[in-house]
C-alpha cells in the first residue's frame, strides 16, 4: 500500500499526468454466437451493440465509481479503409453510447473523429480503437480530462458469409485534470502523515 501512494504521490508532484481507467468490461457472452460487433468485409464497415442482459460496466473514473449493471452499448457505423501492406484499417468519425433503459439517455458518450481497426478478417484477436480526437462525456464523467482513449478488443470471429461477428471486451481511460491530481496528491501525502504520527 505505501509503495502504490509514493507512485500516486511522486506522478503528481512531479508535475506528470498518468491515466486512469474511466470504464470497462469483461466480455459478458457465453458464446461466440452472441455477437457485439459485425465487419463487413465488403463494404469495410463495422457496427456494434449490446442489448442482452448481464453486461456490467465498471466505472472507477465516473463520479461515484461503482459499475452499472446490465448496461447495454451501440455504436454508429464506421466506415473503414485498408492500410496497404498492413493489418490495419483506418475509419473515420463515430459515437459509442453507452445506456441502461433508453438510448437517449446514455450514462456515458465516447465521440471520436477516426478509429483504427487491426486485423479485422484473420483468426485470433482483433482491435477497435478510437483514433484522433477522443472525447468521453455523460452526467458522472468528470470535466477536465484530456487524452481520452478507448478500446473493444474483438474476440471469437464467426464468419458468415460476407459476415465476421465477434464478441468483446472494452476498456477506456483519460488524464485526470491538474487540480483534480494536485487535490489526489495533497490528499495522499496527508494520509501518509498521519500514518507516520501513529
Amino acid at each position: 500500500m505505501k509503495i502504490a501512494f509514493s507512485i500516486a504521490l511522486g506522478s503528481v508532484l512531479a508535475g506528470s499526468a498518468f491515466a486512469g481507467t474511466i470504464a470497462s468490461f469483461a466480455d459478458p457472452t457465453s458464446s461466440a454466437s452472441q455477437s457485439m460487433f459485425v465487419f463487413n468485409t465488403t463494404t469495410n464497415v463495422l457496427t456494434g451493440s449490446y442489448t442482452g442482459t448481464g453486461l456490467t460496466v465498471l466505472t472507477p473514473g465516473l463520479i461515484g465509481g461503482g459499475s452499472v449493471s446490465n448496461a447495454k452499448f451501440t455504436t454508429s457505423a464506421i466506415g473503414f479503409t485498408a492500410i496497404p501492406g498492413s493489418s490495419f484499417y483506418t475509419g473515420g468519425a463515430g459515437q459509442v453510447r453507452f445506456y441502461t433503459d433508453d438510448v437517449n439517455n446514455p450514462f456515458m458518450v465516447i465521440d471520436f473523429t477516426g478509429a483504427t481497426l487491426f486485423s479485422p478478417i484473420v483468426f485470433g484477436a482483433s482491435e477497435f480503437t478510437g483514433a484522433s480526437t477522443v472525447n468521453i462525456s455523460g452526467p458522472n464523467v468528470p470535466g477536465g480530462l484530456s487524452g481520452e482513449q478507448f478500446s473493444f478488443s474483438l474476440a471469437n470471429p464467426v464468419a458468415n458469409g460476407n459476415m465476421i461477428s465477434y464478441t468483446s471486451s472494452f476498456t477506456s481511460s483519460a488524464v485526470p485534470e491538474p487540480a483534480t491530481m494536485t487535490a489526489l496528491g495533497l490528499g495522499v501525502a496527508a494520509l501518509i502523515r498521519r500514518r507516520k504520527k501513529s
